[in-house]
């Protein structure tokens, strides 16, 4: 599966399944195939041999989430 992501401006908290607690970035996400999805990203990681100045740069920039998004937002169940 391929898909693309956009970061949005909300953080929310999940829970998994043990009880453990983390905050999560909501991402937008839309499949190669026209899927639309909601991402919740607790981490994201360059190799240390990469030149992450770029990638930093990138990962300071969110929009609104859309009406959809947001619906997923109140909704969301994590396992």
């Amino acid at each position: 599966m391929k898909a693309s992501i956009e970061s949005t401006t909300e953080v929310v908290t999940i829970r998994d399944l043990e009880g453990n607690v983390c905050k999560a970035r909501v991402w937008a996400g839309l499949s190669e195939k026209g899927v639309r999805f909601t991402a919740y990203i607790t981490n994201v990681q360059v190799a240390r041999t990469e030149d992450n100045s770029q990638f930093e740069r990138e990962l300071q920039e969110h929009s609104q989430p859309d009406a959809a998004t947001r619906r997923a937002i109140e909704l969301r169940f994590v396992i």
